[in-house]
C-alpha cells in the first residue's frame, strides 16, 4: 500500500526503491516528567463501534458493493451531527483498465467558504484476490475516527465550519505496490481542486492505521515541520507522547498530492513497515483497540483546535 519512496525522487528511482526500504524504526521517547495520559471521553469505544460495522460490511476495493456500503455508511453517520457529504465521481485509467472510482467529500452544514483545513483518511480496502481482506486498521479504523471527530466537531460549530472530511477511493493500488501509476487514485483527483492559483485551506490531516492495540504512530521524515510540531505538541499535552515518532524516511501516502500543490499535509500513521499482518486477512477486528483510538482521536482533536483557534 504505501511504498517507502522519497516524494521527490524521479519515477525510475521510485519504481526502484520497495517497501522494506525504509522500516519505522524512529521513535521519541516520552520525556520525564510528561503529564499522565487524558480521561477517556468516550472517543475510543464510539469509533470502535463505527470501525467494527465498516468491517462487518466485508471487503471494500474500489468498485464494490461493499465500499459503496460503506461510503453510505459514513454518509449517514455524519448527517446525524449536521455534516452534508457529496459523491466526487471520476475515471481514471488502471493496470487493470478503466475504472470509475468516488471520493466521499463533506462539510458542515451551512459552510460555503474555502475550508482551512482538510480531514482525511482512505476508506477502499486492497483487492486482495482469494483473500477476505476487510482492513481493519488498513484504514477503517481511520475513518472511523474521523466519523466521531466529525461528531465531537459538531459541538463546535465554527470550528467545523473550517474544516473539509474527505474519504478517498483508490488509495490502493490494483496491482502489489503503489507506484507512480498505480494507487492514490482519490487523492490525486481530489488534489486537482487545489492546483495553482486559487485559495487553499492551511494545512491537512491525513489519519492512517491509527487503531492497532500496539499504537506505534510514525509520521514521514519530511513532514512538514510547523504540522509535525504541532502534532508533538498535542500528543504531549494528552499525555500520549510515547505513542508518537517519526520515521527514517519519506511515505507514499494520500498526503503525497496535497502536498504537491501546495496544501502542507501531515500523515499521521502507524508503523506498518516491520509488522506481519499488514496486507493480510490478520488486519481485521481483532487488531482494534479503543484505547488506541482514543490517543489518536483525541491527539487529533488538539491539534486541530491548536491550529484552528
Amino acid at each position: 500500500m504505501h511504498s517507502l519512496r522519497s516524494v521527490r525522487l524521479p519515477p525510475f528511482v521510485l519504481l526502484a526503491l520497495g517497501v522494506s526500504s525504509c522500516l519505522f524504526l524512529g521513535c521519541k521517547s516520552e520525556p520525564a516528567g510528561a503529564p499522565a495520559a487524558q480521561a477517556s471521553h468516550g472517543y475510543g469505544e464510539r469509533a470502535y463501534a463505527h470501525t467494527a460495522a465498516i468491517v462487518a460490511i466485508g471487503p471494500r476495493p474500489p468498485g464494490s458493493e461493499g465500499l459503496d456500503k460503506a461510503r453510505g455508511y459514513v454518509t449517514a453517520e455524519l448527517a446525524k451531527h449536521g455534516w452534508v457529504a457529496v459523491a466526487q465521481v471520476f475515471e481514471v485509467a488502471t493496470p487493470k483498465g478503466p475504472m470509475t472510482m468516488t471520493n466521499l467529500v463533506a462539510r458542515f452544514k451551512g459552510a460555503t467558504t474555502t475550508p482551512e483545513a482538510i480531514l482525511c483518511a482512505h476508506i477502499d480496502s486492497k483487492l486482495m484476490v482469494g483473500s477476505e481482506f476487510v482492513g481493519a486498521d488498513d484504514a477503517a479504523s481511520a475513518v472511523a475516527a474521523i466519523v466521531e471527530i466529525a461528531r465531537v466537531l459538531a459541538e463546535e460549530p465554527a470550528r467545523a465550519a473550517r474544516v473539509e472530511l474527505v474519504f478517498f477511493d483508490g488509495e490502493e493500488s490494483i496491482e502489489s505496490n503503489i507506484t507512480e501509476t498505480d494507487g492514490l487514485y482519490g487523492s490525486n483527483h481530489y488534489a486537482k481542486a487545489w492546483q495553482g492559483e486559487v485559495a487553499k485551506p492551511r494545512f491537512g490531516i491525513l489519519l492512517d492505521m491509527i487503531g492497532h492495540r500496539d499504537l506505534r504512530i510514525r509520521i514521514p521524515s519530511d513532514s512538514p515541520e510547523h504540522l509535525r510540531a504541532a502534532l508533538m505538541a498535542a500528543a504531549e499535552k494528552r499525555g500520549a507522547l510515547e505513542h508518537f515518532g517519526i520515521a527514517r524516511g519519506p511515505i507514499i501516502d494520500d498526503h503525497v498530492p496535497l502536498n504537491r500543490v501546495g496544501v502542507p499535509t501531515i500523515d499521521v500513521i502507524g508503523d506498518f513497515g516491520s509488522t506481519s499482518w499488514w496486507h493480510t486477512p490478520a488486519d481485521n477486528l481483532d487488531l482494534i483497540d479503543p484505547k488506541s483510538l482514543e490517543i489518536s482521536i483525541g491527539t487529533t482533536l488538539e491539534m486541530l483546535r491548536s491550529l484552528l483557534p
